[in-house]
């Protein structure tokens, strides 16, 4: 399907803002499904990363070596504020990022690499990717799953684009964790959005790659549900309880699940 980035940011932070303009104040302070953060600490990460792309937050982040501590860094700098001022910081820079979004899938710029930290170098549409990924994930399982309050499902197009992050990002991601990977292996994602893609050995600094399509020999084929990819794909769950299934070479494709990384 044809990917949409612009279009899956705005459904996703509509969506996203609905949802927690509901929120109590217990609620803001409930422990999220993020180690060591409370739901006000996920959406004062969101809304610092949105905010930050006008500042020079955003050059920080792109020098940085440790993606995680700045994350923790923006938390704490908002330790003091309320779920109402963090709320308001994603939403209304959520809205102003939409046009630099758009901005970026343009010729000229859509190619442009910029480097985010230590998980990469990407084409500067994809950006606007890694948002969607990073902000529906974190509303929909790690807010949502701990209120216990389901958040509105992502739709295909938000699905697709979040893949589209994931597996760009995997080599960065996973570094050395599978430069023991020597075959090709297909990960079919399967359902509204899903996409098919092979993970091949030879990539720079002793790293896989990632293409999208399907492989021509692949040595073990995982399929699994393209809706949930974001939730079993970032361990969050175990993929062994997501209905993923194995073809060809069982005890690869299960290294391979067991050592990638994606965040």
């Amino acid at each position: 399907m044809t990917r949409d980035r612009v279009g899956a940011l705005a459904a996703g932070h509509a969506a996203n803002v609905t949802y927690l303009t509901q929120l109590s104040t217990a609620d803001w302070a409930t422990p999220s499904r993020c180690e060591g953060w409370t739901v006000k600490d996920v959406v004062a990460h969101m809304g610092a990363a949105y905010h930050g792309a006008f500042t020079p937050w955003f050059v920080k982040l792109m020098l940085g070596k440790d993606v995680e501590a700045a994350n923790n860094r923006d938390v704490q700098k908002r330790e003091q504020w309320t779920g109402q001022m963090v709320l308001k910081e994603y939403a209304s820079w959520g809205r102003r990022f939409r046009p630099m979004a758009g901005a970026l899938q343009k010729p000229g710029l859509r190619s442009l690499p910029i480097k985010v930290a230590e998980i990469g170098a990407y084409p500067a549409a994809i950006l606007t990717s890694a948002f969607v990924f990073d902000h529906t994930l974190h509303v929909t399982y790690d807010v949502a799953g701990a209120l216990g309050r389901p958040a509105p499902k992502p739709d295909a197009n938000m699905i697709a684009v979040s893949i589209e992050w994931m597996m760009l990002g995997l080599p960065a991601m996973a570094g050395s964790g599978l430069s023991w990977l020597q075959a090709p292996v297909e990960l079919n994602l399967v359902g509204p959005g899903g996409s098919v893609w092979t993970i091949l050995p030879g990539g720079k600094k002793g790293r896989v790659q990632t293409r999208e399509g399907s492989a021509t020999s692949a040595a073990a084929t995982i399929e699994g549900d393209a809706a949930t990819f974001a939730v079993w794909g970032t361990a969050r769950e175990p993929w062994r309880h997501a209905g993923v299934s194995i073809k060809g070479d069982d005890e690869l494709g299960a290294k391979f699940l067991d050592s990638a990384r994606i965040i």
